[in-house]
């Protein structure tokens, strides 16, 4: 009872803040289901939550968008759309604040029935501030001792050696140059190319905005996964791994599809890339 009590009170705090954002009730209400979807695909990963909660210190500091689409494309196989991650977030930020820790991460999951390691739960201390060191009491320097100036040798001249001063580190990050790979390709074979690079999310974008026409996919499904998000027709259906002679890729398919394909042989349209799994992602024609 007190933690359904404390869940209820935390997305009554998440609908104001979405309302006062400007998001609309229909999306709100579905706040619940896509909470219990997150919990439910963290459950289910065979990744252990230490290793999630390294993937959102990725950056260090707090959570961003991007640390969390990450760990959701590793859990599920699958890149949730923007206005899912801003509704996690919302409702995750426990003191409102707009920034988000760790622990309230894993705070919000272990009051949702997740069981979380309790050091996962610790909120970080900060470094303790050394006390000062007590001053100390100068010693009495002796008299100095005067000796004749014919008494005293001339000390030879030090060689001084010049001192070679290193070059300065260069501590900021050196921008990557932007790759020309926002070009139509004729094949699978040289898309799955152009996605072969170290590439930006930007870059990313471009290579499936420049190519909308449609790509042969065969080869044997080698494992069925529900589609959980997306938008109506597809969120019910399937997503395949198809094993095709240039490596592994995934089919969405529809609702309406078969749920027992086990070889498949269509043109699909690009959806986009899953960075965790590295494969691209496509859409029955």
């Amino acid at each position: 009872m007190v933690r359904a009590a404390v869940v209820n009170l935390a997305r009554q705090r998440a609908a104001e803040a979405l309302r006062a954002k400007g998001v609309n009730n229909d999306v709100i209400d579905r706040l619940p289901s896509i909470e219990d979807g997150f919990v439910t695909w963290i459950s289910r990963s065979e990744l252990p939550m230490e290793a999630i909660d390294d993937m959102l210190r990725a950056r260090g500091g707090f959570v961003e968008v991007d640390d969390l689409s990450n760990v959701v494309q590793r859990t599920t196989g699958h890149a949730p759309p923007e206005w899912v991650l801003e509704l996690l977030m919302t409702s995750m930020d426990a003191d409102g604040d707009g920034l988000l820790s760790n622990t309230e991460v894993w705070t919000w999951a272990n009051d949702r029935g997740l069981d979380v390691p309790p050091h996962l739960l610790e909120v970080e201390q900060p470094e303790p501030t050394p006390e000062p060191l007590p001053e100390l009491t100068p010693v009495a320097q002796p008299e100095p001792v005067t000796i004749p100036v014919s008494e005293v040798e001339p000390a030879p001249a030090p060689v001084v050696e010049e001192t070679v001063r290193p070059e300065p580190v260069q501590t900021q990050p050196v921008p990557r140059p932007v790759t020309p790979v926002a070009t139509t390709q004729g094949s699978l074979e040289g898309l799955l190319d152009a996605f072969g690079q170290n590439l930006r999310g930007d870059e990313i974008q471009a290579i499936v905005d420049a190519n909308v026409q449609t790509f042969h996919i065969a080869g044997t499904v080698k494992e069925h996964k529900a589609t959980l998000l997306g938008e109506a027709g597809w969120r019910d259906g399937q997503t395949l791994t198809v094993g095709t002679l240039l490596g592994d890729v995934d089919l969405q398919v529809p609702s309406s599809a078969s749920s027992d394909l086990r070889f498949v042989d269509h043109h699909a349209t690009l959806h986009g890339w899953n960075r965790g799994l590295s494969r691209a992602v496509f859409r029955l024609a």
